[in-house]
């Protein structure tokens, strides 16, 4: 962190974004209700300027966040319904008295399985 004259300087990735700031550096950053800004989405590459009081003043987008194509966005959708569906799976094992022999990588090949199932289409296996 630098100084600017009274106003602290960040520069860093934008980690997790909310409605109320950024958290970049490993820090949560507010963005004060009296200088409204549009905030970046995650990833982006910014530059903060903060007031006395740890707000942020001025914001600079130095490199924007990476476009994630919709099949990324897709996939990513995909493997977690899949992962849902195995752990509702698994917690029903469990519940029929299978639970010491459940463990998480059991989980995790059955949400493979299942993945596996809908890329092929739903076809069943012999």
């Amino acid at each position: 962190m630098a100084t600017n004259g009274n106003m602290d300087v960040i520069e860093g990735i934008v980690e997790a974004a909310n409605d109320r700031g950024i958290k970049v550096g490993g820090e949560w950053r507010n963005a004060s209700k009296f200088h409204p800004i549009d905030l970046p989405d995650r990833g982006a590459r910014v530059r903060l300027e903060l007031d006395n009081k740890g707000f942020i003043r001025t914001l600079q987008v130095l490199d924007a966040a990476p476009a994630a194509s919709s099949s990324d966005r897709g996939r990513e959708i995909r493997r977690m319904a899949c992962l849902k569906a195995a752990a509702t799976f698994a917690a029903g094992k469990c519940l029929g008295g299978d639970a010491n022999t459940i463990k998480t990588a059991d989980v995790l090949k059955v949400a493979e399985a299942f993945e596996k199932w809908v890329l092929e289409g739903g076809e069943r296996s012999a």
